[in-house]
């Protein structure tokens, strides 16, 4: 779209600038002057719109960019946010199994001084 508005933004300036040359005063040489300089304006918009377009496409494989590393980034916090949950998990059996361990120790020490208490002194 800025593109079209410079090419008639273009047209208007040279148009007006002819004008005095349409009207029947201007020279061959003003003529082609004018002519070849409506050229370069058109040469110049068309490599305008060429280095939008190019400068367009790489602000969108940009963007492509930022939103695969953005999801990238997502991902590796739902892993790690998994990963801290199966830690936390770990750490309360963990915390299980010891306080499992800690009774099976006192229950082994009472079934022995129960047991040398029922055999006697002589054993």
């Amino acid at each position: 779209m800025r593109m079209l508005n410079v090419l008639r933004r273009s047209a208007i300036v040279l148009a007006i600038g002819a004008a005095p040359f349409v009207s029947g005063c201007a020279t061959v040489e003003s003529v082609e002057m004018a002519q070849a300089t409506a050229n370069q304006a058109l040469s110049t918009a068309q490599s305008a719109t060429g280095a939008a377009q190019a400068a367009q496409m790489r602000a969108d494989q940009a963007t492509l960019a930022a939103q695969n590393a953005q999801s990238a980034a997502q991902s590796a916090q739902n892993s790690a946010a998994e990963a801290h949950a199966t830690a936390t998990a770990a750490q309360q059996q963990a915390g299980a199994a010891q306080q499992g361990l800690a009774q099976a120790r006192a229950d082994l020490e009472r079934e022995r001084a129960t047991f040398q208490t029922a055999r006697g002194p002589r054993g």
